[in-house]
């Protein structure tokens, strides 16, 4: 019998995954997809150069747990590019207007080569057989003196058996997908639904060009747009050190218009570049990633985002069940940095000062 099983295998669970091989503890990490990393994704574009669809930067002025994890891998880190003049859109087809506000990413970085080289840095610390993917829970059942699992698998369904059981998973997935015997109380199960996914009905598109031409023309990349029916929210010069030009972008259009547009959604983005950057932003190659449209990302109420950054400050979520053996982890349960990849590692210290905690009690 596993004494923890985590389930979910982005930031999170890697990183209580690590503290608990550091300590020699008996675990076995879980993960729906055929991937590590949850919202963590970089994928290549048509040059082969890795590109961020997921978490692009982080702050070390307010982060200091990335910031340090990031430097103990060794890691190679660098600035958001910010040199040129930023560019502001007001209203449909309307020429941007220059933006004054130096270092508008606020002293963000970048890991070089892709925010992916954190996953795999920690994955490689992992014993190959304590990792299961393609692994989607379905029920959990208190037993007394542990936790049963069930988990639905490309053979069929899985039984596991734990101690303590760590959902290092978004709460909102977890509330529409898992079933409890018993049941949560009430207040738990609304403190789950009331936790937005961070980031989980977003889009984003990445665009590689054969030059950085908003260079040339003295801009820095970022710009914004702020009126109703924009396509693009947000742009940033997201080029690797040395290589071509690339733009990263937010898209403000809703999860369920984006679908709606289909195969015209690339017309429509490339164009709203060029209202941006000129025509030579239409001939570039684009990667797209709809978060909205991952299962394992975006729950139902998700499809409907905030307005506003959400208050992740339930303490329900903090806290141990079934007479401590759940617990929640994951961003949207930490008490600083939610949403943030340092929300992850404060709920993964969170989680592993409890363990210890239980077992020196047990002792």
């Amino acid at each position: 019998m596993l004494e923890v099983a985590i389930v979910g295998g982005g930031l999170c669970g890697l990183a209580l995954a690590n503290t608990l091989q550091h300590a020699n503890r008996s675990f076995a990490l879980f993960e729906a997809r055929d991937r590590l990393g949850g919202r963590i994704l970089t994928r290549k574009d048509a040059a082969g150069t890795p590109v961020d669809l997921g978490p692009t930067w982080f702050w070390p002025d307010t982060q200091p747990r990335i910031a340090r994890l990031i430097a103990d891998l060794g890691l190679e880190t660098r600035a958001q590019q910010e040199d040129g003049t930023h560019l502001m859109q007001v209203e449909p087809g309307g020429k941007p207007s220059p933006l004054s506000q130096p270092d508008f990413h606020g002293g963000a970085r970048r890991v070089a080569g892709g925010m992916d080289g954190l996953v795999q840095a920690l994955a490689a610390r992992l014993p190959a057989a304590g990792v299961h993917l393609t692994h989607a829970l379905t029920a959990l059942r208190d037993r007394g003196t542990h936790v049963e699992l069930h988990f639905s698998e490309p053979n069929g369904e899985r039984f596991v058996l734990a101690r303590r059981v760590v959902l290092a998973l978004p709460p909102r997935l977890v509330e529409e997908h898992v079933r409890f015997d018993p049941p949560l109380a009430p207040r738990v199960r609304e403190a789950m639904r009331d936790a937005p996914t961070w980031m989980a009905a977003q889009a984003k598109l990445v665009t590689r060009y054969t030059r950085a031409f908003w260079r040339e023309q003295g801009l820095s990349g970022t710009a914004f747009t702020r009126y109703p029916g924009a396509v693009l929210a947000e742009t940033w010069d997201a080029s690797e050190a040395g290589e071509a030009g690339v733009l990263g972008a937010f898209l403000a259009l809703p999860a369920a218009l984006r679908d709606s547009f289909g195969a015209g959604l690339p017309m429509l983005t490339a164009s709203h570049l060029a209202q941006l950057f000129g025509p030579a932003a239409q001939g570039g190659d684009s990667l797209y990633q709809d978060w909205a449209q991952e299962p394992h990302t975006c729950s139902t109420l998700d499809q409907t985002p905030p307005l506003l950054h959400p208050d992740y400050a339930n303490r329900d979520l903090r806290l141990s069940h079934w007479r401590d053996k759940l617990y929640f982890g994951g961003t949207e349960t930490a008490a600083y940095g939610a949403g943030y990849m340092e929300g992850a590692l404060e709920a993964a210290g969170r989680i592993q000062r409890d363990l210890t905690l239980d077992w020196a009690e047990a002792a």
